[in-house]
């Protein structure tokens, strides 16, 4: 039987009874229609994850009592970095949905040549979509730590102050693949366009700030399968996959 996972935003004490958030509260029991006693699975992002009942059967105010805690570990043995080159709003949301599934733990959106213009009130509102795609993901995929998504920045900016002993960037006209790059101890760093690409420049100037052309493979991928298609595959690689 699937159990259900929430997400909670704060702090969880087993043995209380914790009242959730009213869309939380509302997808519980108008949606999945969960009763009373019924078991559900919340995380808060801190690692590990807690076993609860549903206590009431409030839409707006629905009530979990908190039974144990399960120190479970989900998380990859491989820390990924994901520097993504912001895309069109359902493009974007499936690079940040599929990357977090995946495992990648931290997502950088940078502005690129080539990336949509977003005006600069409502990048506010895009990070916290883009948080909330990210909770989702959390929520059906069993992650118990959310991934960071990074303040949207400038591509120059983001490239250096990023840190990873593995930095690659997927260029298409690479001549080396993934299975010519030795892994080295540390975190690894991915810089992925937007629709169209990065520019010459954009890799000339990641090529100098100590990124490795990549390609993979002969087909040229769209924007939000090329990051998780690269993710993927170094997770079975390096990673915990496979």
């Amino acid at each position: 039987m699937r159990i259900t996972r929430i997400y909670y935003h704060g702090n969880i004490t087993t043995g209380e009874i914790l009242t959730l958030p009213a869309s939380t509260s509302h997808h519980l029991i108008r949606v999945l229609r969960c009763k009373t006693n019924a078991v559900v699975t919340v995380f808060n992002g801190e690692g590990g994850e807690f076993t609860a009942t549903l206590y009431n059967e409030d839409p707006k105010a629905a009530k979990i009592h908190i039974k144990s805690f399960d120190n479970t570990i989900r998380e990859s043995t491989l820390r990924v970095i994901l520097i993504q080159g912001i895309s069109r709003g359902e493009h974007m949301d499936t690079t940040i949905q599929k990357a977090t599934e995946l495992g990648t733990a931290e997502i950088v959106p940078v502005i690129c040549e080539r990336s949509i213009n977003i005006k600069r009130q409502r990048i506010s509102k895009k990070l916290e979509r883009w948080n909330q795609i990210a909770i989702s993901a959390c929520e059906q995929s069993g992650r118990d730590l959310l991934p960071i998504i990074h303040q949207v920045s400038m591509l120059d900016e983001a490239i250096n102050d990023v840190a990873g002993a593995n930095r690659l960037v997927l260029d298409p006209t690479a001549a080396d693949g993934i299975k010519t790059i030795a892994q080295k101890s540390g975190p690894v760093c991915i810089l992925c366009g937007p629709e169209g690409g990065l520019s010459e420049q954009e890799i000339a100037t990641s090529n100098k700030a100590g990124y490795t052309r990549i390609t993979f493979g002969p087909r040229v991928l769209r924007t939000e399968t090329a990051g998780p298609a690269f993710i993927t595959a170094l997770q079975v690689l390096w990673g915990d996959m496979g």
